[in-house]
C-alpha cells in the first residue's frame, strides 16, 4: 500500500517546468528520508530513480537533472547519511550506515511510490550505485535496469584516516581541510577537472560530521562482489579512465562480473557527473531488450 507521508509541494530545487512534488518517507522506525519527484506533462519514457553519492548534494545534479525531467518522471533519493534525513538519536551508530541498510532504504522507498519494476530504470553514482547494487542482489529493488557511474568494488581508505575517524566530530573542520588537501593533490585532476574537485569540495562542505564518520566507518571492509550472480536485470556501469577515485579496472571487472553487465566508458570523471552523460543513459535504455 501507498503511504502518502508528509508531501510538501515546494520550490523546486531546479526551477524545471515539470511538476515537482517533495516529501518524507519513513524507511524505518526513527528514520526519514527526503525524496524528490519530477513529472513532464507527457512522455512515454521510463521513470528514472537517481540515488546520488555519498554525502553529495542535489545542486551538484542540477545540470543532468534540468535535463532528465524534460524527458521522464524522476525520482530522487536522498540516503540516510546525507544532512537532510531525519535520524533519531538512537539510529546512530555505524552498523545504521551499511550498504545493505542503504539497500533496504531504498527498497522501502520504492514500495511507497509504488515503482513499477517493468519500467523503472535506477541511476546511481559512487556509494549511490552500490546501494543500487546491493538491491538489485537478490531482485530486492523493483528495476527493469541499472545505469551506475563509479561503483566501488571496495571503499579504500589513506592510511591516516583511522586516526581522524576516531577524532570527535567537532573535530571534523580541521579534518575537512585535510581531506579537501589530498583529494587535490592525489585522488582528483584538479589541473583537468576543475569542476570535479569544486564538487567535492561543495560535497565535504555540505556534510554532517557524525553522519560522515558513522558512513566511513560502516563501509570498511565492504566488497561488491559476493552475489553479483544474482543481479537479474541489464546493468551499466560507467567510468572514465581519469576516475582516480573509481578505477577504470574495477569498473569493467564489475560490469563483467553482472550477468548482464555492460561497461560504457565516458570522457572524463566531469563527463559523468554532467548533462552530457544524459546520452549514455538513452543510449543504454534505448537498447534495452
Amino acid at each position: 500500500m501507498r503511504e502518502e507521508g508528509q508531501l510538501l509541494r515546494g520550490e523546486d530545487p531546479i526551477g524545471s517546468q515539470a511538476a515537482f512534488a517533495e516529501r518524507w518517507v519513513s524507511v524505518q522506525p526513527g528514520v526519514e528520508l527526503r525524496v524528490m519527484e519530477w513529472h513532464p506533462e507527457a512522455t512515454g519514457a521510463p521513470p528514472l530513480v537517481f540515488v546520488a553519492g555519498w554525502v553529495s548534494v542535489l545542486e551538484g545534479w542540477r545540470p543532468l537533472l534540468e535535463v532528465l525531467v524534460r524527458r521522464r518522471p524522476v525520482l530522487y533519493i536522498e540516503t540516510r547519511e546525507k544532512r537532510s534525513a531525519r535520524i533519531d538519536r538512537s539510529r546512530l551508530r555505524s552498523t545504521e550506515f551499511a550498504l545493505p541498510r542503504l539497500a533496504a532504504d531504498l527498497a522501502a522507498v520504492a514500495e511507497t511510490f509504488d515503482v513499477d519494476g517493468r519500467r523503472a530504470v535506477w541511476f546511481g553514482s559512487s556509494m549511490g550505485a552500490n546501494a543500487i547494487l546491493e538491491g538489485l542482489k537478490g531482485s530486492a529493488l523493483p528495476a527493469r535496469a541499472a545505469f551506475l557511474i563509479g561503483p566501488n568494488a571496495i571503499f579504500r581508505f589513506p592510511w591516516w584516516s583511522p586516526p581522524i575517524l576516531r577524532l570527535p566530530s567537532a573535530s571534523y573542520a580541521v579534518a575537512k581541510r585535510f581531506a579537501i588537501w589530498y583529494l587535490r593533490n592525489f585522488r582528483v585532476d584538479a589541473v583537468r577537472e576543475p569542476d570535479q574537485m569544486r564538487r567535492y569540495e561543495r560535497t565535504l562542505n555540505a556534510a554532517e560530521p557524525l553522519r560522515l564518520k558513522l558512513s566511513a566507518r560502516a563501509v570498511r571492509g565492504y566488497s561488491v562482489w559476493p552475489g553479483l550472480e544474482s543481479v537479474a536485470v541489464p546493468v551499466a556501469i560507467a567510468y572514465a579512465a581519469s576516475d582516480r577515485l573509481h578505477g577504470e579496472a574495477e569498473a569493467r571487472s564489475i560490469a563483467a562480473s553482472l550477468p548482464r553487465g555492460i561497461a560504457v566508458e565516458c570522457p572524463s570523471n566531469t563527463y559523468m557527473h554532467c548533462a552530457d552523460v544524459a546520452r549514455e543513459l538513452d543510449e543504454f535504455i534505448s537498447g534495452l531488450r
